[in-house]
């Protein structure tokens, strides 16, 4: 919410929070939180995004979430990460659909279902979150939660990669590379693999590193194969420091 109130409006959230509308005890927080038009107040804005959160309010419900989530400035707590998150994502936050399935792909807050995960990667995926469309990819690649399928992967790493996404046009690189979904086409992988290693993906400069070392999909370039290695090996890519080092 924008810092655009006076004296008046003040008071009409604070009144229509009083009364048990969810949108103000939002908006209320909001103001506590960030120090609106009132002094700061973290306990009192935790309070009411609490009471909005438990109305239904999509947006209380994720900023109460991250906060679990991050715990920077509550205790840290999967469990109610995960609660709200849950109640974020049914009312449609696809943020929180996205946080939801992490939730679930790595067992935080909630058993591990890679099931679940799939599906709240799909329904942020649809809303065009690039991190669940490359993570959905990810599913349908190893089989995590959904029958193995190359091409709905290279579907959902081509959807994000042409939206610019490093991770994505790193995975669609391997898609080319390995002839999974889609033709084998080496020089296509190694432009993937280019346009992610430029925007700094460690994975796709050690990738493109070894291209250039053996001459996949590009000639061989001993020069350009140490200027990714060790691009690679700065940003701690762990198999790149191993090759330097050896």
């Amino acid at each position: 919410m924008e810092n655009t109130l006076n004296q008046e409006q003040f008071n009409h959230i604070k009144e229509a929070a009083a009364e048990g509308f969810a949108r103000a005890q939002f908006n209320l927080a909001l103001c506590y939180h960030h120090g609106d038009f009132v002094e700061k107040d973290f306990d009192e804005a935790l309070k009411w995004y609490h009471k909005s959160a438990d109305q239904g309010n999509m947006n209380a419900a994720y900023a109460l979430a991250m906060m679990y989530y991050k715990g920077e400035e509550i205790q840290r707590d999967m469990e109610k990460a995960f609660h709200y998150f849950e109640i974020a994502s049914k009312k449609g936050h696809t943020m929180a659909r996205h946080y939801l399935a992490e939730c679930y792909t790595f067992g935080q807050g909630v058993e591990q279902d890679f099931e679940q995960a799939a599906v709240w990667y799909t329904q942020a995926a649809e809303k065009n979150n690039l991190d669940s469309m490359v993570n959905l990819g990810i599913c349908y690649t190893e089989g995590l939660g959904v029958e193995q399928n190359y091409e709905k992967a290279f579907y959902w790493f081509d959807l994000a990669a042409g939206k610019g996404y490093a991770a994505a046009e790193y995975n669609l690189g391997l898609c080319y590379l390995n002839g999974e979904g889609v033709e084998k086409d080496e020089a296509k992988a190694v432009d993937y693999f280019t346009r992610a290693a430029k925007q700094e993906l460690s994975d796709a400069q050690y990738t493109l590193a070894l291209c250039c070392r053996d001459g996949i999909g590009t000639a061989k370039d001993d020069e350009q194969y140490k200027y990714w290695l060790e691009k690679a090996a700065s940003h701690g890519q762990e198999e790149a420091v191993e090759l330097l080092n050896a």
